[in-house]
């Protein structure tokens, strides 16, 4: 046997608290193992499931910002409203970031 983790735990869940694990690893969005590894090694697991939905935001608002310094650097200036609109995009994200943060999968076991 030539793993790097050649030692298993085997352990006995009432059907709610396993419905509960399988939730907690769904929503962490990596494998039972390494979600278990985690949980036991007593790191905290944070969700990565909204950062789905803040990505593409993102890459907008970037897009954004890059045509506002392109057209700047054309001589252009970018009006109050334009870069206005961008920060509150951007506090929108940072919004739901701090949420996502706060958000833990699981308290530490």
């Amino acid at each position: 046997m030539n793993r790097t983790r050649p030692k298993q735990i085997v352990i006995r869940l009432t059907e709610k608290e396993l419905e509960t694990v399988k939730e907690k690893i769904e929503k962490s969005g990596m494998t039972q193992q390494e979600y278990l590894i985690k949980a036991i090694t007593q790191k905290t697991i944070y969700s990565t499931e909204g950062m789905k939905v803040l990505l593409p935001e993102i890459k907008r608002i970037g897009n954004n910002l890059n045509q506002i310094a392109r057209s700047c650097n054309e001589g252009n200036q970018a009006t109050y409203h334009t870069v206005k609109e961008q920060g509150k995009e951007l506090n929108e994200v940072w919004r739901l970031l701090r949420r996502l943060i706060q958000g833990r999968v699981s308290d530490t076991p």
